[in-house]
């Protein structure tokens, strides 16, 4: 059997615990909230190089020695006047952008665009450089809030991401 004074104490506990877990569950949310964003964003960073290698993998395979010194010299990154081989810009913009030479409907990251896509030549290194840069926007809030301390933090960025392969001096 419980003393009475323990009783009287738990009767008292009763409503603590609600506190508590009011006080708790906000942050709590959060932090899973804002973890769930990063794995977000490194989900995305991770498609965005994996197609930006595979673009660079195409420039790299099917360009012959000598021919990427029509595109312009790194770290410019403007498009060049003169095009490439049987539209193999085109080619590896597309590879990158919707994930298959020909195009498509649905880029491969929502808001990336041919635009975002750069080519460069590294002089005297036989090198293409491949440039692309993705505005990343969170899935919920696009500024923190600092709940009046000071001007909410912005959380839109841009992930930049470039990438350098030889040319292996394909057909």
């Amino acid at each position: 059997m419980m003393p009475l004074s323990d009783a009287i104490a738990m009767r008292h506990q009763k409503g603590l615990a609600v506190v508590e877990i009011t006080l708790v569950l906000p942050l709590l949310l959060l932090l899973m909230l804002a973890t769930a964003e990063i794995g977000r964003m490194l989900y995305q960073y991770n498609t965005l190089t994996q197609a930006q290698r595979s673009g660079a993998r195409l420039l790299a395979t099917q360009l012959n020695y000598g021919q990427q010194l029509v595109l312009n010299v790194c770290p410019v990154t403007t498009a060049s006047g003169t095009p490439l081989p049987d539209n193999l810009e085109t080619r590896a913009r597309n590879l990158i952008v919707y994930g298959a030479e020909p195009g498509g409907d649905e880029p491969v990251l929502p808001g990336l665009t041919a635009a975002d896509v750069s080519f460069c030549a590294v002089p005297g290194l036989s090198e293409v450089q491949v440039h692309v840069q993705y505005d990343y926007s969170p899935m919920l809030f696009s500024q923190l809030p600092t709940f009046g301390l000071s001007d909410p933090v912005d959380i839109d960025f841009t992930l930049h991401s470039s990438i350098s392969m030889r040319v292996l001096g394909g057909s």
